[in-house]
């Protein structure tokens, strides 16, 4: 599929996953090193604009991906969004790219989903797929849901809802509820987010996202995560009141070869809101485990 003006910049291309399902990602970097990044709820692969350019293109090779549903990615009516759905869309796309021993990055949803997908990969004797994990802010846990989240559950009313209020001023209280530092909202950033949540059928995807996050079925994962025996960093924000702090420090008990660096001053998304700071981190990380 070529890009146009509509489905995409230049820059972009597309997978196939299955009949109707098409997943929009970037490559940047030729390195040897492969790093593939999972957005979060609500977002797109331009949320990581900020510290992809911090990579050096000689030794890294990135791959960022919309998952389905979000960004340009296809938004099926039909379509199932869950967990499952989403670490299916990633392993698929991998194995497209012939991905060998990667570092799995993946932010808030998007942990919960990196860390599913090395189960299923496991499971399924593709364990060379990723040799390392990262894990910034992740939901890896069943919790109550933020309040934004909350309402999209509730029948008619997130779809009203959503209607009703208008793009930026949804988008920037989201933004607000995530970051720690306002002056981190920049327009930049606003536009950034307001091409995520403005996107045709996205108040569709957003609701059955929400609707499809089973407690029990996190469950199911947080019993195996003793299984994971691969280094893992956990990168928090000191200040999440998404995902707060003390479920970092849990993960970090619960997987055996992992390490927390949290950001001081900082909220549910470090690579945004401090990405040379989170960074940092990630490239200490891979130096003690290359």
């Amino acid at each position: 599929m070529v890009p146009t003006a509509e489905n995409g910049s230049a820059a972009d291309r597309f997978f196939t996953h299955a009949p109707g399902t098409v997943i929009r990602y970037r490559i940047r970097g030729t390195g040897p090193e492969q790093v593939v990044f999972v957005h979060g709820f609500a977002a797109a692969l331009t949320t990581w604009d900020d510290i992809v350019p911090l990579f050096p293109p000689d030794r890294f090779t990135l791959y960022l991906l919309d998952l389905k549903g979000f960004g340009f990615s296809s938004k099926p009516r039909r379509g199932a969004y869950g967990l499952e759905e989403q670490a299916a869309v990633l392993l698929s796309f991998m194995e497209a790219m012939e991905i060998d021993g990667a570092t799995l990055v993946g932010h808030s949803l998007g942990g919960g989903i990196a860390l599913l997908a090395l189960l299923m990969a496991m499971d399924g004797g593709r364990e060379r797929l990723v040799s390392r994990l990262v894990l910034i802010d992740a939901a890896a846990y069943p919790q109550q849901l933020p309040r934004f989240m909350r309402w999209l559950k509730i029948p008619l009313i997130g779809r009203l809802g959503m209607a009703a209020v208008p793009l930026r001023y949804l988008v920037v209280a989201s933004l607000r509820a995530v970051f720690h530092d306002e002056r981190a909202i920049t327009p930049e950033r606003i536009g950034r987010y307001e091409n995520c949540f403005g996107r045709r059928g996205m108040p569709r995807v957003l609701i059955r996202t929400v609707r499809a996050i089973d407690r029990d079925g996190y469950r199911a994962i947080t019993d195996r995560f003793g299984e994971i025996r691969i280094p893992t960093l956990i990168v928090w924000g000191k200040e999440d009141r998404v995902v707060r702090r003390e479920y970092g420090i849990r993960l970090r008990e619960a997987l055996p070869e992992a390490r927390l660096a949290e950001i001081e001053g900082c909220g549910h998304n470090p690579h945004e809101e401090r990405p040379n700071e989170t960074f940092s981190a990630i490239m200490e990380f891979l130096e003690g485990n290359g």
